[in-house]
């Protein structure tokens, strides 16, 4: 779904998403806490195994630069071995929590992946941070946040990238 067009999503969001795969109302007490219920959950539906070393990877990942963005949006993330297709999970917590990284920026959803760890896919895991970084800005992220159930958000979703034109 490659487009080069100023403005355009280059990777489909929705298309990565289900409604299994946006989870609504999380209680977290903090960002690892987030990270480790999105992956437990990811690995569930994806049948990805090894929940705590894919943890451990993107927990390694986080110790680095933040991937925290200004509008509340985390984007944790690692590249992993083996991995046939990205694999991702949309998130969002009871209530805004803290990055210990970044002051004054509470998470209010978080959009953790799995990319393939090949040369090949490094291109499609940009164009994805790409994709999202149009996506989700402040306004959506608020809509998003407010979304009733899953079905609503991925639905939002679907919205959002066809105005954008994916």
């Amino acid at each position: 779904m490659e487009n080069s067009g100023k403005g355009r999503i280059g990777v489909s969001v929705a298309g990565l998403l289900s409604e299994r795969l946006i989870r609504t109302g999380l209680a977290a007490s903090g960002k690892a806490d987030l990270m480790d219920a999105l992956v437990r959950e990811l690995c569930e539906v994806k049948r990805l195994s090894e929940p705590d070393k894919l943890l451990e990877q993107v927990l390694k990942r986080e110790q680095g630069i933040s991937t925290t963005l200004d509008t509340g949006l985390s984007l944790p993330h690692a590249r992993i071995d083996g991995l046939p297709d990205v694999a991702a999970i949309l998130g969002f917590p009871t209530k805004p929590i803290s990055d210990p990284k970044i002051e004054d920026c509470p998470i209010r959803a978080m959009f953790l992946f799995f990319s393939p760890n090949r040369p090949e896919a490094y291109a499609q895991q940009l164009q994805l941070l790409r994709s999202i970084a149009l996506l989700f800005d402040e306004a959506f992220l608020n809509q998003l946040v407010a979304a009733a159930t899953p079905f609503e958000a991925l639905e939002l979703i679907r919205r959002q990238e066809s105005s954008i034109g994916s």
